[in-house]
């Protein structure tokens, strides 16, 4: 006798309304009813193991407006592609700075008046040596900015400030460990400045409580009044800061 597969997932298409939805057909025998799912990967039904197909296709052609509304949601607030050229609008600190790309014999980041960040590098016309300067200067300013609200908000707390380190992490904004190490993305150097110190000081309430009770949350409350709605806005920008 074979053991019955834990979850079994599976690419498929069904036409609702006047357009082909691709979507991800996932299988579990632990699952007891069907579930709908759409994020930024699209959409995905998750069914219990012995679904019929039949019930599949009627499940989704009866959610179909809903699908679509969050499908078209979704894809409205994917990412522009960046070009990486002279005249492009980057983020920093709530604000868009203009690119001015010039050649030189040297790299270096300048950020000028006028809201006008100059990069100029030996070869500007090379996407990835751009993006790869601007990196740069984002990590720079992001570590002695994240330090200064780090010291911020531990004097709030009534703490020593943590150890800070830049992340690169993919999916996450902030990390906190027992050895009392702070770990804030780079990529959140774009965000408003109320966006950062809520990510700080959810970080930082990790010293406190290492969860998110109730009393953790109060812990956050006390150093970033209304962070509700910082939380809100990362939410809504963070496919974009994310896509650097």
């Amino acid at each position: 006798m074979f053991d019955e597969p834990r979850l079994v997932s599976e690419p498929r298409t069904i036409r609702l309304g006047d357009r082909d939805v691709a979507f991800l057909l996932k299988r579990s025998p632990n699952r007891r009813r069907a579930v709908l799912t759409v994020d930024e990967r699209g959409l995905t039904v998750s069914v219990p193991w012995r679904t019929s197909d039949r019930y599949v296709v009627r499940f989704l052609q009866d959610s179909a407006a809903w699908v679509l509304r969050k499908l078209e949601a979704w894809e409205a607030r994917k990412p522009k592609p960046r070009l990486w050229q002279d005249g492009e609008l980057v983020d920093y600190l709530g604000q868009q700075l203009r690119l001015e790309i010039r050649a030189q014999h040297y790299a270096i980041a300048q950020l000028q008046d006028g809201g006008v960040l100059q990069l100029t590098l030996p070869d500007p016309d090379e996407t990835d040596s751009v993006r790869a300067a601007l990196i740069k200067w984002y990590r720079r300013h992001a570590q002695s900015y994240f330090r200064g609200r780090v010291e911020r908000y531990s004097a709030v707390l009534g703490i020593e400030p943590p150890r800070v380190f830049i992340s690169n992490a993919q999916t996450r904004w902030g990390s906190c460990n027992a050895n009392r190490e702070v770990r804030l993305n780079w990529r959140l150097i774009q965000a408003s400045p109320h966006i950062i110190d809520y990510v700080v000081a959810h970080e930082l309430a990790h010293l406190k409580e290492m969860n998110h009770s109730a009393r953790f949350w109060r812990v956050v409350e006390r150093m970033c009044p209304g962070y509700q709605t910082a939380r809100t806005e990362l939410d809504a920008m963070g496919q974009h800061f994310m896509s650097l």
